[in-house]
């Protein structure tokens, strides 16, 4: 595996999806990364230096009163009136015990935690001690053992453990955290004309109008659904101009073939006559499919719809003597669709399929976030070559669909525009049952 491939999937299984969480994503790695790098500078060279500092500080202090003792050892009355002086002087209460055996003291975990840099620096005067947590005054006793004496000193936290580092991290975690949430929300606040515009263009391939989307937000996103908006006009004209042409095409057309047909009846019944008489009437059929066509075209309002009812209401009018209709559904799938559209839609596959086929099965489904729709029936079905080419205006199967059987070829025309209008695809296979099945599928 390329080292391409291998960022492409590591992006893929960690990086968000959505422009949010990836906003998000590029606000707080920055802080995250600030946060750790000046908390282990500031850590190293404040805290610990500071904590080295005042532990040497400490160490020296004891060393001094060792050096005293041993000046001193023969005149005590002077040793304790300098060791008063220097209690006094650097706010201590350094105090001689007997001597006695080291006890074995455990330090709990935030002694160890507290004093690491102080038992560093204690271990340098090579004197066995011992530490005690001392709650009264918030600190520790150290005791050290030597062999005609004891040492014993209180000394608070505060004296040895700095803890301006806590103090630090926490105003430097809450500020970034007020920030972040500032952040966040002006981000919110930009992505959400995205989000709108998003779900207008989706809306807008499903083909429901979408009326009262206006554009806002940044410059760029102006910009883009602007353009959105302008793309939308300029697809509703040339459906319109489309439609009205072609209507009014098939509407004039209708007026001259009706004279012709006429004509031709009064000529008499020749053979050559009864020819023209057919080819005219093939135009006729042609053109009353151009402005069946067009009707197809025609948009309404999409509403919510139980499609299991709609289908249950309009099967009773092709059960026909010979044919059989089944239908299975999940309860309750509701889908928005326009509702004179999606019946003419069903019911150009549903006379499809009573036409070639005996037995019919419909069936609908719910699939995540999906609605499928099944129409199959027990036909000589359609060739695999030839099912894209049936969706194709007027295009007909001489060779197993001939012009008796009636149709002009618009039938799966008109079905599969109205799928697309309403944001659908179709498609043709191989039916259980031995002949075509429709596919219809809808996002919900």
């Amino acid at each position: 595996m390329s080292l391409k491939n291998v960022f492409t999937k590591l992006r893929l299984t960690f990086l968000p999806r959505s422009l949010w969480w990836r906003s998000v994503t590029i606000m707080i790695a920055p802080v995250i990364a600030i946060e750790i790098v000046v908390s282990i500078v500031f850590f190293d060279t404040h805290w610990q230096t500071v904590s080295r500092r005042l532990a040497l500080n400490i160490s020296d202090n004891i060393e001094t009163v060792f050096d005293l003792k041993e000046d001193f050892a023969n005149d005590d009355e002077t040793f304790n009136g300098i060791l008063r002086t220097l209690n006094r002087d650097w706010g201590t209460d350094f105090v001689l015990l007997p001597p006695a055996v080291r006890p074995h003291i455990p330090l709990t975990r935030q002694t160890i935690w507290k004093t690491s840099e102080l038992r560093a620096a204690l271990k340098q005067l090579k004197t066995p001690f011992t530490i005690e947590e001392n709650k009264e005054i918030n600190g520790i006793r150290l005791r050290f053992y030597r062999p005609d004496y004891i040492l014993q000193l209180n000394i608070p936290y505060k004296r040895f453990f700095s803890s301006t580092v806590y103090v630090f991290a926490l105003w430097t975690l809450l500020t970034s955290l007020v920030v972040l949430v500032i952040a966040a929300l002006f981000m919110k606040n930009q992505i959400r004309p995205i989000v709108r515009l998003a779900v207008a263009a989706e809306s807008f391939g499903l083909g429901r109008n979408v009326e009262k989307f206006k554009p806002e937000g940044a410059l760029e996103v102006r910009r883009a659904a602007s353009s959105f908006l302008q793309m939308r006009d300029r697809i509703r004209r040339h459906i319109d101009e489309r439609t009205r042409m072609l209507a009014g095409i098939s509407h004039d057309l209708r007026t001259p073939l009706t004279r012709m047909r006429l004509q031709l009846a009064m000529m008499g019944e020749d053979e050559s006559i009864k020819e023209l008489l057919n080819d005219v009437e093939e135009m006729e059929k042609m053109v009353n499919g151009y402005l069946a066509f067009m009707k197809g075209q025609e948009t309404g309002e999409a509403v919510v719809t139980d499609i299991g009812t709609l289908i249950s209401g309009m099967l009773p009018s092709f059960n026909q003597a010979g044919t059989s209709v089944q239908f299975s559904s999940q309860p309750n799938v509701l889908l928005s669709v326009r509702v004179n559209d999606f019946k003419r839609c069903l019911a150009n596959l549903l006379s499809n399929a009573l036409r070639f086929g005996s037995q019919i099965y419909v069936t609908l489904s719910k699939k995540d976030r999906f609605v499928e729709i099944t129409v199959e029936d027990n036909g000589p079905g359609i060739p695999k070559e030839k099912r894209e080419e049936v969706f194709k205006a007027f295009y007909r199967l001489d060779e197993s669909r001939n012009q008796e059987t009636g149709g002009v070829g618009l039938g799966l025309s008109i079905a599969r525009d109205i799928v697309l209008a309403h944001g659908g695809t179709i498609s043709l296979d191989d039916s259980a049952y031995g002949g075509l099945k429709a596919v219809l599928r809808f996002v919900q």
